[in-house]
């Protein structure tokens, strides 16, 4: 066994439920990863993975595409694509996931669509065809996998996020009855100043113990953003950076868990357009 091949095979064994699983939600974007993936309650073109309920309120186009580099191996690579845009009254979301490599490979499309309810509430719903390859004699798995998620603005500084993944428990394998993690989200943000954003969530899979994860976005300068987050889970940090240049989103963050020591992560996107009004 090549020496990149037991770390791999020791990350496996770590992440243990998390990954043998599979189908699991990921959180996407750079921006999220550096918040400790506090994201249940901001509104950015990734709301298309983290949280269908805030895609009511975006009133541009977006294309998005990240990489996570997690542990700086190429065997545990995630890339993620993102579009949302408005559709009539609502707006519409695609997302691809794919993690992994040649001999695992785990795999998720969604379609997505949100709408605004009320000045007060965002409601939004996505389907998910998930798909786990497994090199030899494993073969693959597939499965259909909703998700729901809402988002209340009480008033513009505060927000409240929330968000199911796979409330109907759907099922990845028949051998010992494999499902696809179930995951409920639960959050908050508040924008301090013109300057200072926090935000606090909290995570609970039914076979895992409660997350509590936090973030604060400063934004030193116009359209620099500087970023910090934390979540308990593992005991992992997060740091990242975030630029703004005319319709161009640059984000990049390094995460560093207490167990398996550090990743990175790149996202891009482009804003443009804007939702028609009558």
């Amino acid at each position: 066994m090549t020496r990149i091949s037991f770390w791999c095979a020791a990350l496996l064994t770590i992440q243990g439920l998390e990954v043998f699983a599979g189908g699991e939600n990921e959180t996407a974007g750079a921006r999220s990863h550096a918040l400790g993936n506090a994201s249940v309650s901001l509104v950015d073109g990734w709301s298309v993975t983290n949280n269908q309920g805030a895609l009511g309120l975006l009133d541009q186009y977006f294309l998005g595409a990240a990489y996570e580099s997690r542990y700086f191996l190429p065997e545990a690579g995630f890339a993620a694509f993102s579009f949302a845009g408005p559709l009539g009254g609502g707006s519409i979301g695609v997302v691809a996931h794919s993690y992994g490599y040649a001999t695992y490979r785990d795999n998720r499309m969604g379609l997505s669509y949100g709408r605004k309810l009320s000045e007060l509430i965002s409601l939004g719903v996505q389907l998910n065809y998930s798909e786990v390859r497994i090199a030899g004699n494993y073969g693959r798995s597939a499965s259909l996998v909703a998700e729901i998620g809402m988002l209340v603005t009480p008033n513009e500084k505060w927000r409240i996020g929330a968000h199911l993944y796979n409330p109907t428990r759907s099922r990845l394998a028949e051998f010992d009855d494999e499902r696809i993690p179930t995951v409920l989200s639960l959050g908050t943000s508040y924008i301090f100043s013109e300057k200072v954003r926090w935000m606090l969530e909290v995570e609970k899979g039914l076979d895992q113990p409660v997350n509590f994860q936090t973030g604060i976005e400063y934004e030193p300068v116009d359209h620099f953003f500087l970023r910090t987050g934390y979540s308990t889970l593992n005991g992992s940090f997060g740091f990242g950076l975030g630029y703004k240049w005319n319709n161009m989103l640059i984000d990049i963050s390094n995460q560093w868990d207490q167990s398996i020591g550090f990743g990175a992560t790149l996202s891009l996107g482009y804003a443009f357009g804007k939702r028609k009004t009558s």
